[in-house]
């Protein structure tokens, strides 16, 4: 008996749901829903009016896969999100310092690298070197290894039969410069036999003769001045490769620019060029050429 009451109260629930259902897909023009299967009467639940509802969906579920890579993803964002941090240490910072500055104990030769041996100390810098490594980097460059201070007169391996002649123009007026003439500088070196100074000593060179121009203005002027100076030092001209031809044992000019044109601007190495006095003025300046 038991039995056939519940299949006859199993049989009248399941009209009663679908009753229901046909009464919710009619009300208000609802459009009509695709049918699926009604959900087990241990899951059915009620509104407050005792209407039935479907069950909640279930709560997405993700595989270990997908919740790694999710997590992967999540970290990822959040790195990028972060601002990228260059600093180093601070006790790397100090370190750095220590060797690239000489300072610090001044135990530390920079040139070297490693301890100090027969401590020399130049007296207007301050910094610190074997005397050893400090002589064989002054027979290349009489200035400080560390701050580029230069000691005493810098002297080049310039050839030293070679003559320096100016002459003015005050009819010659150079672009950018009008209003003043022009003065021109005449560098001439005759055949020679390169020294112990020169990188092939016992070869010869050829001679030649080269030709600069300045305006005849106050800073043009100052800028001769220098040129003199850095002539006399031996500093002009070197004896290298040349770098427009690559003929080898040659005299080649000594990183302190000259204006060998008078027009065509900077590419042709003429004028106009607003900036050059003040550019050629700080290559003889890190030569230890300055005005008195």
């Amino acid at each position: 008996v038991e039995g056939i009451l519940s299949v006859v109260l199993r049989g009248a629930f399941m009209d009663l749901c679908r009753c229901a259902r046909k009464e919710m897909n009619k009300q208000d023009g609802a459009p009509k829903r695709k049918r699926s299967l009604l959900p087990c009467v241990g899951v059915t639940e009620t509104d407050g009016e005792g209407s039935l509802l479907p069950p909640p969906p279930p709560p997405t579920r993700r595989s270990q896969r997908q919740q790694a890579k999710y997590r992967k993803s999540a970290d990822l964002d959040s790195a990028i999100s972060l601002p990228i941090s260059h600093e180093v240490p601070t006790g790397r910072k100090a370190e750095i310092s220590v060797i690239s500055s000489g300072e610090g104990d001044n135990s530390t030769c920079s040139i070297c690298m490693g301890e100090i041996v027969e401590k020399t100390t130049l007296d207007k810098c301050g910094h610190s070197f074997c005397r050893a490594c400090l002589d064989r980097a002054f027979q290349v460059k009489r200035a400080c290894p560390v701050c580029r201070l230069v000691y005493g007169p810098l002297i080049g391996n310039q050839p030293a039969n070679g003559s320096m002649i100016v002459e003015r123009d005050p009819d010659l007026e150079l672009p950018g410069h009008e209003g003043y003439g022009c003065v021109c500088i005449i560098y001439s070196f005759p055949p020679g036999m390169q020294a112990q100074e020169h990188p092939n000593p016992g070869v010869r060179y050829p001679g030649t003769d080269r030709v600069a121009y300045l305006p005849d203005s106050p800073e043009g002027n100052r800028v001769l001045g220098l040129l003199r100076r850095a002539f006399e030092q031996r500093l002009i001209f070197t004896i290298g490769t040349s770098m427009t031809t690559g003929m080898q044992n040659v005299i080649t000019w000594n990183d302190i620019h000259h204006k060998t044109s008078i027009w065509g601007g900077p590419r042709c190495f003429g004028y106009p060029d607003p900036t050059y006095l003040v550019r050629v003025t700080e290559e003889l300046r890190e030569k230890g050429i300055t005005a008195d």
